[in-house]
């Protein structure tokens, strides 16, 4: 089974339909830090900053302020390949498209601002097949988590403003097929400017 069926699947358990949910609209970017990082070659490969749209909704447990938000967002940047060896320098690989899914807890932290932690999976999906995306893209499971800032506009509208960070291996065929056995950490942080709308 596909895990954005799974997805699907838990936030439909996670609540009465009943209680009070909302549906959440973002926009941000993402810093990624290196997806290979080679310190025999000296070459990194690192993705761009990228323009993040994420859509959301999150259902309340009927558990105090406790919340399952499920959520998917879609960022696109270009590769860059940054050599630290002799002069140095930079070259541009095409973009990469990265679809995240994530499943995570909301709870209340401190007056506006509110905690969420959870995991998901990250799809990979480079617009050119060249250097380690030759065979395509990938997936990678992930964990998450942030604060979330909100502050009422109306009596059905909130502002959200997001700051997450989430951490995934990468590998792909591409580069086990050449040596490379260890897949590489990755970290992410976002940070996304949002409403939210009570259904």
């Amino acid at each position: 089974m596909r895990f954005p069926t799974l997805l699907l699947a838990a936030v439909a358990c996670a609540a009465p339909l009943a209680a009070q949910s909302a549906l959440r609209v973002s926009a941000g970017a993402t810093y990624s830090s290196a997806l290979i990082d080679d310190g025999v070659l000296s070459t990194k490969l690192r993705p761009a900053i990228a323009p993040t749209a994420g859509l959301g909704i999150a259902i309340p447990t009927g558990k105090g302020p406790y919340r399952v938000v499920a959520e998917v967002s879609y960022a696109r940047s270009a590769l860059n390949v940054i050599t630290t060896t002799g002069t140095g320098g930079n070259d541009r690989l095409a973009a990469v498209a990265t679809v995240t899914t994530l499943i995570l807890a909301e709870g209340a932290f401190h007056g506006a601002f509110r905690w969420q932690v959870g995991g998901g999976a990250v799809f990979y999906r480079p617009t050119e097949r060249q250097g380690v995306f030759q065979n395509g893209g990938t997936r990678r499971w992930m964990l998450a988590g942030g604060v979330v800032w909100r502050h009422p506009l109306t009596a059905k509208m909130d502002l959200l403003v997001t700051g997450r960070v989430d951490a995934h291996t990468f590998s792909t065929d591409v580069l086990q097929a050449r040596g490379y056995g260890q897949s590489q950490s990755v970290q992410r942080f976002g940070l996304l400017l949002g409403a939210s709308r009570r259904l």
